[in-house]
């Protein structure tokens, strides 16, 4: 996963529609163009920064605003500018005010994110006995600082004097604090952190929800108002003042108008969140870590310890391992493949049986037949030739008419007769036979090599190919396990769950609900990173379902796809 790219945002994918839209406007300058003189230089260089097949960032935005309002410090407003320039900087506009629509949607989403992700920690807390319970023991540091009395005043009976009501300081009643027990106290405190933080992210989510339904719509010529209306929908997300010019009605929509909204406006928002989350977020993770490390030293002791009095064991089983792999990887991996290396270059190895000697061993085989044909039959001319064909055919018949017939008097005629002689010729038959099976096994064996090659290195490459593909989905994340399987499964669920239940008006949805759909989904977006190659068919699904142009009739037939399509723990392939 971490040498994956990470997927795009709804926000993201919408800016590059938008964009595209923009440049495919039919835009007529030639009535322009007879009226003005040359184009500004620096509205030329802001339109090619701005018109980049990728958006620039947040910070290149700035940069390229901060230009156009040192350029033209005496502009006061779009209606100011005539002739080519004007059309340059309403396109110019147009795409800086999609860029920061786009940014404040982004800047919302993450707020959005931490805040959902406070606020399953405290509703785990609340569904939990036992975490109610692990909650004050985790704070209960923190409680007793707060209510001690401070250092000038400090005292050991001032420390016992502590009563139950110091520790919850924010409990509505201390008369009340004092009959109820810590763990009652406690609950309520989580179950106030977990309502103020559901507020927040159901207010963001309605921001979220207002941004994604009167998005950008660069449907017409109309630049300009357009402008004005992506314009006053930022200004009410994010609670703009007026800042109308004097020189007109309504908003005036110009680089330094767009450049303080990302310099002022955008930073006090966040910073407006942020603070409302400081205050109901989790404890911090020494706060929650603290019990457990008490644990940490005698843990630390026992370990060192038992390594110190096993310390030639575990250095003779580090190198059995270390062996074992070295092994494993020199012998079945590396000297196979360099077996098939030698092969593909200079042939395969046999038993380094000669065709020589085979051929040396059936000429003397003829040679001694013939012979005995020569003494025995007395054979000469065609008939002798004939016998040395019938011996390269392999039929001895003339040889073992002899030996059949000498075996009637075997011990006189192996002193005196063709016994003897017709056994060794026998014997060299034997050997000539021997000699050609082995040669032929042996051009087996050499037209075979490369085959027993690939079948000995199989098993290793395939126990590699395992191990890789098991390490590849482990960097992407395929292979989290339960954790992953759970984030789908719960993720997908709580979308169906928005769609169901959601407030609607026949079949629309609020836009409350509407935002906090796309949050929902932005989750799944976030775990579609590990899923390979099947990634852009299960972000095309997720599209369907944050589609804000959709009805919630549609989006509960995407999430029917969706579940039939990737199964019940997103591994499913179509």
């Amino acid at each position: 996963m971490w040498f994956s790219a990470p997927t795009q945002t709804f926000a993201s994918e919408s800016l590059d529609f938008q964009l595209a839209s923009i440049s495919t406007l039919p835009i007529n300058l030639s009535s322009q163009l007879s009226t003005s003189a040359a184009p500004n230089s620096a509205l030329v260089a802001a339109l090619h920064e701005l018109s980049t097949t990728k958006p620039p960032i947040r910070n290149k935005l700035e940069s390229v605003l901060q230009t156009l309002v040192e350029e033209r410090p005496s502009t006061k407003g779009a209606q100011n500018v005539r002739g080519v320039d004007k059309v340059m900087q309403e396109e110019i506009v147009a795409r800086a005010v999609t860029m920061i629509w786009k940014e404040v949607l982004d800047q919302l989403m993450e707020v959005a994110r931490e805040l959902e992700s406070e606020r399953r920690y405290w509703e785990n807390v609340l569904n939990s006995q036992l975490g109610v319970g692990v909650y004050f023991v985790q704070t209960l540091p923190q409680r007793v600082l707060r209510a001690l009395p401070p250092k000038d005043t400090f005292s050991v009976r001032s420390f016992t004097s502590l009563q139950t009501s110091s520790l919850f300081p924010h409990s509505p009643s201390a008369a009340i604090s004092t009959l109820l027990s810590p763990y009652t106290l406690t609950r309520r405190e989580v179950l106030r952190s977990f309502k103020a933080v559901t507020r927040a992210r159901d207010l963001v989510a309605t921001r979220i929800g207002i941004l994604a339904t009167r998005g950008p719509r660069w449907t017409s010529e109309k630049l300009e108002e357009e402008t004005e209306r992506i314009f006053g929908v930022i200004a009410d997300v994010l609670e703009i003042p007026d800042r109308s010019d004097s020189s007109g009605p309504g908003l005036t929509v110009a680089p330094y108008t767009l450049l303080d909204v990302l310099k002022k406006d955008l930073p006090r928002s966040k910073e407006h969140v942020k603070t409302a989350l400081e205050q109901h977020a989790r404890p911090g993770r020494l706060t929650r870590l603290w019990f457990p490390l008490l644990f940490l030293p005698p843990m630390l002791y026992f370990t060192i310890s038992t390594i110190g009095r096993n310390g030639p064991w575990l250095r003779q089983q580090l190198g059995n391992a270390k062996e074992t792999i070295r092994g494993f990887f020199v012998s079945w991996v590396w000297e196979p493949l360099e077996g098939i290396g030698k092969t593909l270059r200079g042939g395969g190895e046999g038993l380094g049986v000669a065709p020589t000697t085979v051929k040396s061993d059936q000429a003397s085989l003829e040679r001694m037949v013939m012979d005995l044909g020569r003494d025995y039959y007395h054979l000469s001319g065609a008939e002798l030739e004939n016998l040395g064909r019938q011996v390269k055919e392999g039929d001895m018949d003339a040889v073992l008419k002899v030996y059949e017939k000498e075996l009637q008097s075997p011990v006189k005629n192996a002193l005196l007769g063709y016994l003897v002689r017709t056994l060794l010729i026998q014997v060299q038959k034997t050997k000539t036979d021997l000699s050609l099976s082995l040669l032929s096994l042996d051009h087996l064996l050499r037209s075979q090599q490369l085959t027993f090659a690939f079948v000995g290195v199989a098993p290793s490459v395939l126990i590699l190919y395992g191990v890789g593909g098991w390490l590849r989905g482990f960097w992407r994340g395929e292979q989290r396990g339960k954790s992953r399987r759970k984030t789908y499964f719960y993720g997908l669920r709580d979308i169906e769950r928005l769609l169901l239940v959601a407030p609607k008006k026949g079949e629309e949805m609020s836009v409350q609900d509407r935002g906090l759909l796309i949050v929902a989904v932005s989750g799944l977006r976030s775990w579609a990173r590990g899923m390979g190659a099947t990634q852009d068919a299960f972000l095309d699904d997720l599209r369907l379902v944050e589609d804000p142009q959709l009805s919630r009739g549609t989006k509960l037939r995407a999430v029917e796809r969706i579940w039939r399509s990737w199964g019940h723990d997103g591994r499913q392939r179509p």
